[in-house]
């Protein structure tokens, strides 16, 4: 019998990250010589390539034609609004039009397939077989398959997670990442909840309070653009948010909003109270990890909360998997359960619409928007406590660390010098 041990060439080539990348690609490949299997798992291209690219390069020759991007656009294949800020109209600036859509969209899904094979570098064939489960869920595959600008907001967040340091010059590019994050996409200003990880506290205050001004100032020079926005609330199988359950309840509006806030910060507190939650700040391993896990939790529950969105914002549960990794092996039990518990709740939070979409597409066509209502609904009766559960113990994770950081605070600021 042939021994990985006796056979150096075979023993690099099952090593983890090779492992990792085989099964990524394979995955991929699948899906682009199976069609119809991605169908049958919810994702549907349209008929284009790297549609959500398109739109915004559809954008951009509407503003050289002197059409208004922010209402429905003839120059878009399916006619979308412009529903970002105007600092994407330096793609036309450049010179890019839809015609270079093709190159656009893959030069986005090469910066994200880089910034992804640097985060996920598995150490254990388990944590290759993990990894390669979340790269290729739905959410992930729907964000490639369109060519989704959250792709580039990943890189600009995973980079100021990088930059992140003691060095002033640090400091101030991370916040040049997150200022241009915002200054996009309007949400990574939930990322500044970074710089709670700071040390010395003092240097997190002044660190954090210039970040938040900096991206906040950002955020108010794109308010017209983001009033303006008609952004889409969805209503498919693939979709992400805290307003889902109260849509399907009848709910709307504010209250749908400050019911959920509420819901969330509670079962955040319960979860904070019985030490349930994951705290970064408590654990030992890379400072990068912990980090970019903070960044993706803050990114997650913060949309989660604020509407309804396609799922592929759920890309950023990539930015976790290094920590809850880590911590899945952890020495102390309480740690390595509480990790676990929620790498499960992730990974079926990222399957649970493909699956059932598999299942459902396996049984038959739908033949009526009825039926397909009733499908939806008992899809989400299945899937949103799942939902529900993984984005409160990240709210956990979060209040935990605002209470650490606050603690840290306090004791430096009572202490001579």
């Amino acid at each position: 019998m042939i021994q990985p041990e006796s056979h150096p060439a075979l023993r690099r080539l099952l090593n983890p990250p090779v492992v990792f990348l085989l099964l990524v690609l394979a995955g991929y490949s699948l899906m682009a010589l199976a069609p119809g299997f991605r169908q049958r798992l919810g994702l549907a291209d349209g008929g284009l390539w790297f549609m959500d690219s398109y739109a915004v390069l559809a954008a951009n020759d509407a503003v050289r034609a002197g059409l208004d991007p922010f209402l429905p656009n003839p120059l878009d294949v399916f006619q979308r609004p412009h529903v970002y800020s105007r600092w994407w109209f330096v793609l036309g600036e450049l010179g890019f039009s839809r015609r270079d859509n093709f190159l656009m969209g893959g030069s986005w899904v090469l910066l994200f397939a880089g910034a992804v094979m640097a985060l996920l570098r598995p150490s254990t064939h388990a944590g290759a077989v993990w990894y390669a489960l979340l790269v290729l869920s739905p959410p992930v595959q729907l964000a490639v398959l369109r060519a989704s600008n959250d792709l580039v907001i990943f890189v600009l967040l995973l980079a100021a997670v990088g930059l992140l340091g003691p060095a002033i010059w640090r400091l101030l590019l991370c916040a040049a990442s997150l200022v241009l994050a915002t200054g996009l996409k309007f949400y990574p200003i939930l990322a500044c909840g970074l710089f709670l990880l700071v040390r010395p506290p003092r240097r997190m205050l002044l660190a954090g309070g210039l970040a938040v001004l900096a991206a906040g100032l950002t955020l108010a020079s794109v308010w017209d653009d983001l009033r303006r926005a008609q952004i889409p609330s969805p209503n498919h199988v693939h979709i992400f948010g805290a307003a889902i359950v109260f849509r399907d309840l009848g709910w709307s509006g504010p209250t749908a909003l400050v019911t959920g806030v509420l819901v969330v910060a509670g079962l955040a507190s319960l979860c904070v109270r019985r030490k349930w939650a994951a705290n970064v700040m408590e654990t030992t391993g890379p400072e990068f990890e912990s980090r970019a896990f903070l960044v993706g939790a803050a990114v997650l529950v913060g949309c989660f909360l604020a509407g309804i969105s396609h799922a592929y914002r759920l890309v950023f549960v990539l930015l976790l998997a290094p920590w809850l990794c880590r911590q899945c092996f952890a020495v102390e039990a309480r740690r390595r359960v509480a990790a676990r518990v929620l790498s499960g709740l992730l990974l079926a939070t990222l399957w649970a619409d493909g699956l059932l979409c598999l299942g459902v597409n396996s049984l038959g066509r739908v033949d009526s928007p009825a039926e397909l209502g009733r499908w939806l609904l008992l899809g989400h009766a299945l899937t949103q406590p799942v939902v529900w559960a993984a984005m409160a113990l990240l709210a956990g994770s979060l209040l935990a660390v605002v209470f650490q950081a606050g603690t840290d605070l306090r004791k430096s600021l009572r202490s001579p010098g």
